[in-house]
């Protein structure tokens, strides 16, 4: 296959594959335009070609098995009139200025990112970018918008990565159904306080109860936030914390009753003059 077009999907008639470079599993394509005449498109005068720039951009599919670069042979032209000297690099479309990555890649992160297992920096890795980018790349492509709010929300967290200060994201749940209000990237304060603040205050006088674990953050945003809501332990989480107390409870009589048993153990050994071995506790 020699027709860049059929390999990227995108129409650029004008670039050609000039050499193909194997090295284990990845395969270098070199591509380059023919040479012809260029005019400035400033002053209409040609150009004069200052040499070709090799530039280097990943191109994150697959091949056959092949992990594929791309080294595109790129002219620098600058403007023959003296009294306009513009200068100008050859574009290909399918690669913006300064990027190292095809425009292909854009759409591969978004796609990466249906995934809810993975992180940011895992998609990052993976497209050999930077997290600030994948995350830039889902907020100029995904509009998610929010979803009204129910009388009774939860609110957990769950692990995501998103957030480099903050490894937890905030998720806000319709307690009705079970379905994602939103997702924040990090429950800390800089983030969730702006969020709700800008939520207008008649949706959050509607609601009435607000679902959380023992969080001492999540159970005041009632006063923060929800003034008409009453904060509602979940269910999950009270029997978590009574069953804890009563395991904590029965260790602390345990351990007095060893302690006792101890003290009137090495009271009989002095009285009697002999050892007294208590039986190891489980």
């Amino acid at each position: 296959m020699n027709s860049i077009t059929e390999l990227l999907d995108l129409e650029d008639s004008e670039i050609f594959i000039s050499d193909t470079i194997i090295d284990g599993t990845k395969k270098t394509l070199v591509l380059e335009t023919h040479s012809c005449s260029t005019f400035c498109p400033c002053c209409g005068f040609k150009m004069h070609s200052r040499g070709i720039k090799t530039r280097t951009i990943n191109h994150p599919v697959l091949q056959d098995g092949y992990e594929l670069v791309l080294l595109l042979k790129q002219r620098r032209w600058r403007c023959t009139n003296p009294d306009c000297k513009y200068e100008t690099n050859e574009a290909f479309k399918f690669v913006n200025k300064h990027r190292w990555n095809t425009n292909a890649t854009d759409m591969l992160i978004v796609s990466a990112f249906r995934d809810l297992s993975v992180s940011a920096s895992f998609i990052a890795r993976k497209y050999n970018t930077s997290d600030t980018h994948v995350l830039d790349v889902f907020d100029r492509y995904v509009k998610l918008d929010r979803l009204k709010l129910p009388d009774i929300i939860s609110v957990d967290e769950v692990y995501m990565s998103l957030d480099d200060n903050c490894k937890y994201a905030l998720v806000i749940q319709d307690f009705y159904t079970g379905d994602p209000i939103d997702i924040l990237r990090s429950r800390r304060t800089n983030v969730t306080e702006p969020y709700f603040a800008g939520i207008p205050i008649e949706e959050r006088l509607g609601v009435k109860y607000l679902l959380s674990d023992m969080y001492n953050q999540y159970i005041n945003y009632v006063d923060k936030y929800f003034p008409n809501t009453v904060s509602v332990v979940d269910s999950f989480h009270v029997i978590q914390w009574v069953t804890h107390s009563i395991d904590m409870y029965i260790r602390s009589i345990e351990k007095t009753i060893r302690l006792r048993d101890r003290e009137l153990a090495e009271r009989k050994s002095a009285e009697c003059g002999y050892e007294v071995i208590l039986p190891e506790s489980d």
